[in-house]
């Protein structure tokens, strides 16, 4: 698809530390400083812990979001990255993010969405 609106990149990162992603402060603040190291501006965040374990999280950024889901009792995370353009140069995040993680393995795929040709066809 060319002409793309949006660029959607998916991680999951699996063999991760148990305790650093059941940890709500842990998630928070790696997220935020892994949108600082990509250059992407924070707008807004929020990560909730859910019982008995496992955390959620959202960072509105200028440029789109990123989401996070962890699943501590399979040592899992799934990451996505939503952002409008591909100016943006999340590699060295993501290579961070998985040592933070402490991840045995990771996999990425990235997705156009999106066609700017078909929504212009439908704008009013």
């Amino acid at each position: 698809m060319e002409n793309a609106l949006g660029f959607q990149t998916t991680i999951d990162f699996y063999g991760c530390n148990t305790d650093k992603i059941n940890s709500t402060e842990f998630i928070e603040d790696i997220m935020k400083t892994a949108a600082k190291k990509m250059n992407l501006t924070v707008v807004k965040s929020t990560v909730h812990s859910f019982s008995p374990i496992g955390v959620s999280g959202v960072l509105v950024i200028e440029e789109s979001h990123l989401a996070i889901h962890t699943w501590p009792e399979f040592n899992y995370v799934a990451l996505d990255f939503f952002t409008c353009n591909k100016a943006y140069e999340l590699d060295e995040g993501i290579k961070w993010l998985k040592e933070m993680f402490e991840a045995e393995k990771m996999e990425l795929s990235l997705e156009k969405r999106g066609n700017i040709k078909r929504a212009m066809a439908f704008k009013k």
